[in-house]
């Protein structure tokens, strides 16, 4: 009979015995508190009770640290400061807002009493009906103001959230490859949880935040005012009770954040015995305080590739590029990949590496554009260490036609121009990218030329078109040094010779290095190294016909 598994991927605590019939192994696996439950009757299945969510990322789940619940609450108000400041337009109508819905209230609920009052007496329908029409358009004036109220503090809240979401992405986005990819790698999914989920939570929280406090405060303030007008004796007694509420409140608000960030029961669960007021708007800021933490928490992990705030930006360059000694390994336990290396390319040279699959030609590419930073020496381009130019220009002045293509959602023009795409998009320049490249041909085919959408990544594209697109998009970025990555042993045979032409043409003025995976693409170099051991191997013509032929052709390298 087969064997039908299920996997738990976090058990209960004391989790249910098992019915007569059903059987319980377990495995040892990785994870400790990974269970499998084997039965015999897939037809009678055991009550399973709900699973509930693990953070299994390198990310940590909860990274905050032992706090005064007051300082936590500063801290996130400290957070969110700037995002608020930035919105306080629409911040500062709704207050508005609820400020005259509240005192409104002065105005209604009089006439409310009033004119249920005189329902009992003898009075004219005709006054009676003044009244209740007077009371009915006020009740519908503060609808109106409550409904603006509204839609100004969700605008608030919706802005805020998302410029957090780009200011989070932008430091996503700023730090080094090692960041995404390696043992250490943090985990894509976790990064887009948090920059959606535990955004809306944000806000969520930002919203009600802006919705209760200024409403409640003066609230709190007009009753007050009218309890001393009724009875001053009265109204010292009752608000003797008030610190007692703040105790209670700020510890069951401390309670919250702690189910809050472990996931456990619904906050709205415990919200609903809390006092209304002050409380709520208080509590709702600590069932927020770990999304805030958690998102924020991406912005404070340190990048090692770091620019110097005085790095300058060229404007200019010539395209020479030196390598002075530089040594480099992914991880302290593991071989250097490059040791003590040294090349020097002139400008307007072009200069082909030679190394099967994990020789380390493409780590040496990565430093050179600073997606990693050397272990030791430098690196220089124009007798400048690029430690000390701005990311931006640097990485403006060196173009990579890769051989895994990276082509987006949108147009060919967007594709080849998307260094201009927030700008305005050169379309002369596009098209005379394009003819270098030799795509002008195939694009002028499309529905709507140059106009026309490629699919996701270029789905609608052959293998050949996407690397054509790709030379005319570092053609019309017109970086200087250029780097090519060459992809065509997955080209049929015109496609190939598109591509070389195109390639030949981008030779002639630039500062070319090429990972070289074929024997052609190599003897079209002005020199030639052999990357072995981490060190490099100049090599002349005749070796290298005589010792790598073999190997160049029979050998397809796949970086």
């Amino acid at each position: 009979m087969p064997l039908h598994s299920l996997i738990l991927l976090s058990p209960p605590s004391q989790p249910p015995l098992p019915p007569p019939s059903l059987h319980l192994h377990l495995r040892p696996t990785s994870k400790p508190e990974t269970k499998f439950l084997r039965f015999n009757s897939p037809s009678r299945l055991p009550f399973i009770p709900p699973l509930k969510l693990i953070n299994s990322t390198k990310l940590p789940l909860n990274p905050q640290t032992q706090q005064n619940p007051l300082s936590k609450t500063l801290e996130t108000l400290t957070k969110l400061k700037p995002f608020l400041q930035t919105n306080h337009q629409p911040i500062l109508l709704g207050w508005l807002c609820s400020s005259i819905s509240v005192f409104s209230l002065l105005k209604v609920i009089p006439r409310i009493g009033s004119f249920f009052s005189n329902l009992t007496n003898n009075i004219s329908i005709s006054k009676l009906g003044d009244q209740g029409l007077v009371l009915g358009v006020l009740l519908l004036a503060k609808l109106v103001i409550c409904y603006w109220k509204q839609v100004f503090l969700w605008e608030a809240a919706l802005r805020v959230v998302y410029q957090m979401r780009v200011f989070v992405f932008e430091k996503v986005l700023e730090r080094e490859l090692g960041f995404f990819e390696g043992g250490n790698a943090v985990s894509p999914g976790d990064i887009a949880y948090r920059i959606t989920a535990e955004a809306s939570d944000v806000a969520d929280t930002v919203f009600a935040l802006l919705n209760t406090t200024v409403p409640n405060i003066l609230q709190l303030f007009a009753m007050a005012t009218q309890m001393l007008v009724i009875s001053p004796s009265l109204s010292l007694i009752s608000e003797m009770v008030i610190p007692c509420m703040a105790f209670v409140i700020a510890y069951l608000g401390e309670r919250l954040l702690k189910i809050s960030t472990r996931a456990y029961l619904s906050i709205a669960t415990l919200a609903a015995y809390l006092n209304e007021g002050i409380g709520k708007a208080y509590n709702e800021l600590k069932q927020g305080e770990p999304a805030v933490e958690r998102l924020f928490f991406l912005t404070k992990l340190e990048s090692k590739v770091i620019e110097k705030p005085d790095a300058i930006y060229l404007s200019h360059v010539n395209g020479e590029v030196k390598f002075c000694d530089v040594s480099f390994k992914y991880a302290d336990n593991m071989p250097h990949v490059l040791d003590g290396l040294n090349l020097h390319i002139k400008a307007r040279e072009t200069t082909a590496l030679v190394r099967p699959s994990g020789g380390g030609k493409t780590t040496l590419v990565k430093l050179l554009l600073r997606l990693y930073k050397p272990s030791s020496g430098s690196i220089l381009v124009d007798n400048r260490n690029i430690q000390n130019i701005r990311l931006e220009s640097l990485r403006r002045h060196v173009g990579l036609v890769s051989q895994d293509i990276m082509l987006f959602f949108g147009t060919v023009a967007e594709n080849i121009g998307y260094r201009d795409l927030m700008t305005n998009i050169d379309m002369e320049r596009v098209e005379l990218a394009a003819r270098i490249a030799n795509a002008d041909e195939f694009v002028r085919t499309l529905p709507e030329g140059y106009r026309s959408h490629i699919g996701p990544r270029g789905s609608l594209l052959s293998a050949g078109q996407k690397q054509r697109l790709a030379i005319a998009r570092a053609v019309y970025q017109n970086s200087s040094i250029l780097v090519l990555d060459e992809a065509t042993s997955v080209l049929d045979s015109r496609s190939e010779l598109l591509v070389r032409q195109a390639v030949e043409r981008l030779m002639e003025n630039h500062t070319v290095l090429v990972i070289a995976h074929r024997l052609e693409t190599v003897l079209m170099a002005d020199r030639a190294f052999l990357l072995q051991d981490g060190k490099l191997e100049e090599l002349t013509e005749s070796p290298l016909l005589a010792g790598h032929c073999d190997s160049l052709m029979s050998t397809s390298v796949v970086i």
